[in-house]
């Protein structure tokens, strides 16, 4: 029987919403996914984890100017 964070609908919600770049090895143990959607999700992740640094920055400025 597969593990509850084998779905993959489960960790993509794990991944956006609630671990971020820490629920990567999670991904990387996943049995169901290939190395190719492995990689694409860790760059997605990458990429994610940039731009909500990037809106962090800018509300901290907004809020240092204000």
């Amino acid at each position: 029987m597969p593990k509850w964070y084998h779905n993959i609908w489960i960790l993509l919600f794990l991944l956006l919403f609630v671990l971020g770049p820490l629920g990567l090895p999670l991904a990387w143990k996943n049995p169901r996914l290939s190395l190719p959607a492995k990689i694409a999700l860790t760059l997605l992740m990458a990429a994610y984890t940039v731009l909500l640094i990037k809106m962090t920055a800018k509300i901290l400025n907004a809020i240092l100017q204000y």
